[in-house]
């Protein structure tokens, strides 16, 4: 059984939107939102993609997907990897969604469906705020979408989701035990409540055995590079150049220490008291002393909110007012060592390098130069 039962979710009753018929071809009409690309299937035959839109769904990522797989479709005679198309269909609860921004887009309903796509992507939904994604995660209405997702799974289609389009999977328990990505600043909430999900919200793209996630909302152009990707190299090159789409090996660098840590009193007071003590030497004995708890609470307490130590926490808040001393000053990096609390400039290097993949020199070459 994939739908988890854990962390008060429980199975809904099978409605009619999903059920047998979906074995059976794709689609009886195929409506809007089909349109060719050039992407060679694995097997050599077409390649179904599905795009669930559900009401609120994010323009941006809709669009987005649909703007990278449209491009392929443009530039599929532009290499020599063969010009096997695929469809790419927007379906959803009925004929048409509202998007986040109140446009209507029409919509495959799923009761028309009469078989499973090749890939399923579920796209981000429009909202920053943590209770109303759970709102929309867990409501009735939603849920032939999680019904859809865990046969699709059971069926082993591929599975892709980026941004808050995760919780979805994740709700449904279609990443239970496999390694996934989502929003940086939505981590805190996605690790407390889908604790059967290994939680790597530092990256941009996450490919587990037939799942794929992606982090923020533009990692949404990110998804749709790697959806083709994964069936043509060549054309999934050819879309990146055109695009200039670029990469993006990391969310860590983008990241806000204070955001993620604001889902829980004892971190969010942890971070304010770090940053108040910055070019200090911290000991965290001290901090939890101050905070008013055990030095073993606020190291269990960062692990199950921020999935790091409360050191790293603090190697994340010094590296965030490094990189804003880098980009906004003309401070020396040995000068930015001492304001952010490194004794050597070494050690500072060293973590830019571990943790953001990158150097001073050159996190200071791409800052936007101020007139």
């Amino acid at each position: 059984m994939l739908y988890s039962e854990t962390n008060d979710r429980s199975r809904p009753a099978k409605s009619a939107a999903v059920n047998a018929t979906l074995l059976t071809p794709f689609a009886s009409d195929p409506g809007y939102g089909h349109f060719i690309a050039g992407c060679r299937s694995r097997g050599g035959t077409v390649v179904e993609v599905g795009l669930i839109a559900v009401d609120d769904v994010a323009d941006f990522g809709l669009t987005a997907l649909l703007e990278v797989l449209g491009t392929a479709a443009s530039l599929r005679l532009e290499t020599d990897a063969g010009s096997e198309p695929w469809t790419v269909t927007p379906i959803g609860l009925g004929a048409e969604v509202r998007t986040g921004f109140g446009h209507r887009a029409p919509t495959t309903p799923i009761p028309s469906l009469t078989r499973l796509p090749d890939v399923l992507v579920m796209p981000a939904v429009n909202t920053k705020e943590a209770t109303g994604l759970l709102e929309r995660v867990t409501s009735a209405r939603n849920r032939p979408i999680l019904e859809l997702l865990c046969e699709a799974r059971a069926e082993h289609v591929e599975i892709a989701a980026a941004c808050t389009g995760t919780f979805f999977l994740a709700e449904s328990g279609v990443l239970d035990g496999e390694t996934a990505t989502t929003s940086w600043w939505l981590a805190p909430v996605f690790r407390r409540r889908y604790p059967k999900v290994d939680l790597q919200e530092g990256l941009v793209i996450s490919q587990s055995e037939g799942v794929t996630t992606a982090g923020a909302a533009f990692s949404h152009i990110d998804l749709g590079l790697a959806i083709i990707r994964s069936h043509n190299p060549a054309l999934a090159d050819l879309v990146d150049r055109y695009l200039l789409i670029g990469s993006k090996a990391s969310q860590a660098a983008f990241a806000i220490p204070a955001v993620m840590a604001g889902y829980d009193p004892i971190t969010s007071a942890f971070e304010r008291w770090v940053r108040d003590h910055l070019a200090q030497p911290i000991q965290i004995a001290s901090a939890a002393h101050h905070l008013g708890v055990s030095e073993r609470t606020l190291q269990r307490t960062t692990a199950d909110v921020l999935g790091m130590s409360p050191v790293d926490f603090i190697n994340e808040i010094r590296l965030d007012k490094a990189t804003q001393l880098v980009r906004t000053t003309n401070l020396t990096a040995a000068e930015i060592a001492t304001r952010v609390g490194y004794l050597n400039v070494s050690t500072l290097r060293d973590l830019f390098h571990r943790r953001r993949g990158t150097t001073i020199s050159a996190l200071r070459r791409a800052a936007p130069k101020h007139v």
